[in-house]
């Protein structure tokens, strides 16, 4: 093969390709696979690297999987201080590619691969650990990630009701218009935490540096998916909730390292690393029991891991 045709070859695909091929039922399977694979030690995720450029940040992630017989490298930017000249405040690329030749296979938008699989791996923690029954839904953060959020729990629980919270109240009144036309649900817009008494799962997508609510605004019985705080000064969760709910990670490792939830209270002497009780891959593999009980305060605390883009960049180019 020529060098001109191998690059001919190369698969590149742009957001709408990948929703016009997988949806978030698809997403969610790929990451129950991906977590099972990372937990069971069948795959290699290296640590990520992330260098911090004036206001953007640089995110590189690796992944192998001999299963597969892939290997995936996300690169990722976000512009810290907003939007620049309208482009998303996120954009990146994965690159797919076979373990025994070498070759890149596919180039895919890396923005929306993160969206889906960050939702779908809070969907995957909303069924084995939120209240079968769950109705009503909090959403932190109205921006790519809250959105996929809100999609994966509902595609999981039978939700009728969400509530937005965001500092940017255009972007939570757009987010509420595009979704209850989607989802044919109720969505209110709120900044009142009183109103999280209703909720029975809560969703946080944001890059706090401090607690959004604390442990008397939550009700008993609620599940919480914490995505945002993926740096150690980030902060999204009060560590009452923490301390007197059951806590389970993507990564035992990648959250001691990265995540400011468990690196600033652990610095503070308000708990230690054994508030982790299991990886979610351990549950799905059976060898953790999800929800006890009905009062139970569940937590999942996810800082991404690079097998979820590889799974789900193969489950896409699969489907190609």
């Amino acid at each position: 093969m020529s060098i001109d045709k191998y690059f001919e070859d190369i698969k590149i695909l742009t957001p709408a390709d990948i929703r016009g091929k997988v949806n978030m039922n698809d997403a969610v399977k790929a990451m129950e696979a991906a977590f099972s694979s990372f937990s069971n030690g069948s795959c290699y995720v290296p640590q990520r690297h992330i260098s911090s450029i004036q206001s953007l940040n640089l995110f590189l992630k690796p992944a192998f999987s001999q299963e597969l017989g892939r290997i995936a490298v996300k690169i990722i930017t976000q512009k810290t201080d907003g939007s620049f000249g309208g482009i998303p405040t996120i954009l990146g690329v994965v690159l797919l590619i076979d373990i025994k030749s070498g070759a890149v296979l596919a180039m895919m938008d890396g923005s929306y691969i993160t969206a889906l699989r960050t939702g779908a791996a809070s969907g995957i923690a909303t069924k084995l650990l939120s209240d079968v029954n769950a109705e009503t839904v909090a959403i932190f953060g109205c921006g790519s990630q809250g959105k996929t959020q809100l999609e994966a729990v509902c595609n999981v629980r039978p939700i009728k009701k969400a509530l937005l919270y965001d500092n940017n109240l255009d972007a939570a009144t757009k987010l509420k218009n595009q979704m209850e036309e989607e989802l044919y649900i109720s969505i209110q817009v709120t900044q009142d935490r009183s109103l999280l008494k209703q909720a029975d799962i809560i969703c946080t997508a944001t890059n706090s540096e401090k607690a959004l609510f604390n442990f008397e605004h939550i009700s008993k019985g609620t599940h919480i998916n914490a995505i945002g705080s993926y740096k150690p000064q980030m902060q999204e969760l009060d560590p009452a909730i923490i301390k007197s709910g059951r806590f389970f990670v993507d990564s035992r490792e990648a959250v001691l390292r990265e995540s400011g939830d468990l690196i600033k209270p652990i610095n503070e002497n308000i708990f230690t690393e054994s508030v982790i009780e299991a990886e979610i891959g351990e549950l799905i593999n059976k060898n953790y029991e999800g929800r006890k009980s009905k009062d139970e305060i569940t937590i999942f605390k996810s800082v991404g891991l690079g097998v979820q883009d590889l799974f789900m960049a193969n489950a896409i180019y699969e489907k190609q």
